[in-house]
């Protein structure tokens, strides 16, 4: 199995929306993640033959800007203000600036479709580097 088909496979396999889904209905992270590892061993193990030392240091930079999301995402989500002295019109004017705002920008729509995204692309480049370097080699 190539490396182009091995990332497509994965990429066609890990649907946010399903985990989603999952995470809904009661199930548990670690038993999602050891799902989809153990259903996909095969690509997985493709995958991590062309992971060289100076790929692993990107995954790990990787690994720690998926943790500066999470950590924004739950900021973002515990964020609460409080402003003691509105009146009523300002009020009224908030929550219709928030719908606005809610209609324009779905953030989760957003962050889904972008962190999908950069994760494959950034597996690609990976791969990619890994080709180079073995083509030279």
């Amino acid at each position: 199995m190539k490396i182009a088909e091995a990332l497509n496979s994965l990429e066609r396999s890990w649907s946010r929306e399903n985990v989603l889904l999952k995470i809904k209905n009661g199930e548990d992270s670690e038993k999602i993640i050891n799902d989809f590892f153990n259903n996909k061993k095969q690509e997985i193990k493709v995958l991590t033959s062309f992971i060289n030392p100076e790929n692993k240091v990107l995954l790990n930079e990787l690994e720690s800007l998926s943790k500066i999301e999470s950590k924004l995402i739950n900021k973002i989500k515990n964020y609460s203000f409080t402003k003691l002295d509105f009146s009523e019109n300002e009020k009224a004017q908030e929550k219709r600036l928030d719908s606005e705002q809610n209609k324009s920008f779905n953030l989760g729509l957003f962050m889904m479709k972008w962190s999908n995204k950069f994760v494959f692309i950034s597996l690609l480049v990976i791969s990619a580097i890994a080709l180079t370097k073995q083509a030279w080699a």
